[in-house]
């Protein structure tokens, strides 16, 4: 989250934080009205309401089987409720003159007035920096607001509320705000995904992982398989691409090109494309080659059907391996780069890779490499060395770079530095694309 939203999410941690104080504060006033055994009273309270706060805290961070956000919305919920049982307690409940006179109203006082409400607020707020499986707290800063929010909740009871408002409607008070804060925070929530796994596969490689990721507002919903944490497929609610790279090739072939003669896409087992490439085009002949079946189950169960078209086959055979023992060659070539070797953030490929992928490349024919992150400076240089190294056996080396700022890309998983990117090898210059592609921009095109 960014902008507005970034500055806006800190609040709700402030006004519980405030809220906490307050209870502690009316709570303590209301049971230390006495002038005997003041100290042990003193000890009794702050320690079990400040405990109270402490498991709180302990307990946000236990999983409750949901999505991050989903559990601080739960937490939401318990706080509101927490604050309305100390509303009606201090209203009616054993309360003579603004005292607690009797040993069990003492008790159920202690906890309905400053326990539960303490814990309820901990609990919240470790919530909030509990960290979902995109290593992504709820909130990106929980400490600062909260104390200064206890901080701000003290003042305000002790000068304020205390002197002039009678228990029960300084409760209401703090449930009050405590509602504007939920509010707020589910507005600033439904900025970020969230995300519920769907699958997960152990091999000998790695885990394997299909996820099911979902944006609140615009509504926006993404299926998405990762191998070691390295995206693999994404298809969205009705189908399409995730991977922007994916939709840019399709969108190329399309307008320009038309039918490829051939074609083969290594590591593509996630079969989105190729589903989409067989509706395009029904006559092209295409060999989808993937070395985890495990992947490949994976698609069959949670992505669309990609697999009912005859001319399509499908091999489980490492991607280079796969080109040592091809016969022949094709007009088109694929790369999902996430399936190689990867060092730096980019494939690692030695000589004979290349000498390979150069030669199942036909003439006029081309070598798209996706899966890519663009980068700026010294991060960048693994990429620069892929270009290097491909212009030694293609002419021509294009870089195709995203938008920044893409609908849908926040949704994927490893996103980090730069900007999704893919290039594009030939062996000339007519076989170039156009220089915009559903989303991508042509960046770079030298000869070697």
């Amino acid at each position: 989250m960014t902008g507005v939203r970034a500055v806006l999410g800190r609040v709700p941690a402030f006004l519980a934080g405030a809220a906490g104080a307050v209870a502690l504060e009316t709570s303590a006033g209301l049971l230390l009205y006495t002038d005997r055994g003041l100290l042990p009273a003193l000890t009794l309270v702050l320690a079990v309401e400040v405990g109270a706060l402490g498991i709180g805290l302990w307990s946000g961070h236990m999983s409750l089987g949901r999505g991050a956000v989903e559990q601080v919305r739960g937490r939401w919920l318990l706080v509101l409720v927490a604050f309305s049982l100390a509303a009606a307690f201090s209203m009616g409940l054993g309360l003579q003159h603004g005292s607690v006179s009797t040993a069990m109203s003492q008790g159920l006082g202690l906890a309905f007035l400053g326990g539960l409400p303490l814990f309820s607020v901990g609990s919240l707020l470790g919530a909030m920096a509990r960290r979902d499986d995109l290593g992504i707290a709820a909130v990106s800063t929980v400490g600062v607001p909260s104390i200064l929010g206890a901080a701000a909740g003290f003042l305000f009871a002790g000068l304020v509320l205390l002197p002039n408002a009678v228990p029960h409607t300084i409760y209401l008070a703090c449930l009050v705000a405590l509602s504007g804060g939920a509010l707020l925070q589910g507005w600033v929530l439904d900025g970020r995904p969230v995300v519920e796994v769907k699958d997960q596969v152990w091999t000998s490689t790695g885990e394997l992982r299909a996820e099911v990721r979902i944006l609140g507002s615009p509504r926006r919903e993404m299926v998405t398989l990762t191998e070691n944490g390295r995206l693999r497929g994404a298809e969205d609610a009705d189908g399409r691409p995730g991977r922007g790279w994916e939709g840019a090739v399709l969108e190329a072939l399309e307008r320009k090109d038309g039918l490829p003669g051939s074609a083969v896409y290594l590591g593509g087992g996630s079969g989105t494309l190729a589903r989409l490439l067989g509706q395009a085009f029904p006559k092209l002949d295409l060999i989808v080659v993937e070395g985890r079946p495990e992947l490949v189950d994976l698609a069959r169960a949670h992505l669309a059907d990609w697999e009912e078209r005859t001319s399509l086959s499908l091999s489980i055979r490492e991607p280079l391996d796969f080109l040592s023992q091809a016969e022949g060659s094709f007009s088109l070539v694929l790369v999902d780069s996430a399936a190689l070797p990867h060092r730096g953030g980019a494939p690692s490929l030695g000589e004979r890779d290349w000498r390979l992928l150069a030669a199942s490349v036909a003439p006029g024919g081309r070598l798209v490499m996706g899966g890519l992150r663009s980068v700026e400076g010294e991060a960048g240089m693994p990429l620069q060395s892929v270009m290097r190294e491909g212009r030694r056996w293609f002419p021509w080396v294009s870089l195709f770079e995203g938008d920044p700022v893409q609908q849908g890309a926040h949704l994927l998983p490893g996103e980090g530095e730069g900007v999704e990117a893919f290039l594009v090898f030939s062996d000339s210059e007519a076989c170039r694309w156009p220089q915009s592609l559903s989303g991508f921009r042509l960046r770079e095109l030298r000869e070697a």
